[in-house]
């Protein structure tokens, strides 16, 4: 009975694992921005993919401590992003941005 119990569980969880990452709901990226335009930047996941990441007038932005602007964002900024997941017109997925967080840059010397 337990061995049963054990495998309903595990396929269930197989099933509901797939309905995690669909669009609407809270996704990660961590990577290094590779280009900013405008309020888009592309973030180099550390998965390999591309993100695009789009940050709006609700997007919280902060290195370290400090609040940032989406101005302040270079290529070669390492980044956390939090956001919701969607596609635009063309069918391109993008990430709508509710936190930005910037670390150092990709070459910046280690302390």
């Amino acid at each position: 009975m337990r061995r049963l119990a054990v495998g309903f569980m595990f396929v269930i969880g197989l099933m509901a694992s797939p309905a995690v990452a669909h669009e609407g709901h809270s996704h990660r990226v961590m990577g290094t921005v590779s280009a900013v335009h405008g309020q888009e930047l592309e973030v180099q996941a550390t998965t390999g993919k591309t993100a695009v990441v789009v940050v709006n007038a609700k997007t919280k932005i902060v290195r370290g401590e400090t609040s940032e602007t989406v101005a302040g964002i270079k290529s070669g900024d390492r980044v956390v992003v939090t956001g919701t997941e969607s596609k635009d017109a063309s069918g391109r997925e993008r990430l709508t941005a509710t936190e930005v967080k910037v670390g150092r840059s990709a070459d910046a010397p280690r302390k």
